[in-house]
């Protein structure tokens, strides 16, 4: 009981420190990932202008498609982060590489959350929009699946 009563204490710490170091890094990776996302609509036929100035925002066709928003989804990041790190029993070289496997899947899945909704506005497209509403339900239970993914060996206590 001790160790998951750690646990959960070293994980709401985690979880606090990275928020307060969240709110900086998180813009940085905001325009990470509307770069990425840029490169990514442009394949998928969409020739957006990208506006870095402030919170990004794309241009298609004369309409302003923002992303003023898009932090709050990318919060998801910490706690993934927080239980990977509290997480007892996982060697310093598995939990990095935990930590890049969980992070590209989450910046995949920010990318292909944020360009489905071009998809799903300008061209009506029914699958876009599944996609669009898949990620808004999963996108808070995703971290603790990656997590379990992940880690399932140290939390059964298997490895």
């Amino acid at each position: 009981m001790k160790d998951k009563i750690n646990f959960l204490v070293k994980f709401l710490i985690l979880t606090f420190v990275l928020f307060i170091i969240w709110i900086p890094v998180g813009e940085v990776y905001l325009l990470l990932l509307a770069w990425a996302s840029k490169c990514v609509l442009w394949v998928m036929g969409y020739q957006v202008t990208l506006i870095t100035e402030g919170s990004p925002v794309f241009i298609y066709h004369g309409t302003a498609v923002g992303m003023e928003d898009a932090h709050l989804a990318n919060f998801n990041i910490i706690p993934l982060v927080a239980l990977i790190l509290a997480t007892p029993r996982i060697e310093t070289v598995r939990r990095v590489k935990m930590l890049a496997i969980g992070l590209f899947l989450l910046f995949a899945m920010h990318i292909i959350d944020f360009v489905s909704h071009f998809p799903m506005y300008f061209s009506g497209s029914g699958i876009a929009e599944i996609v669009v509403i898949f990620m808004a339900v999963g996108e808070v239970a995703v971290p603790f699946v990656l997590w379990f993914v992940l880690a399932h060996k140290a939390i059964l206590g298997n490895g």
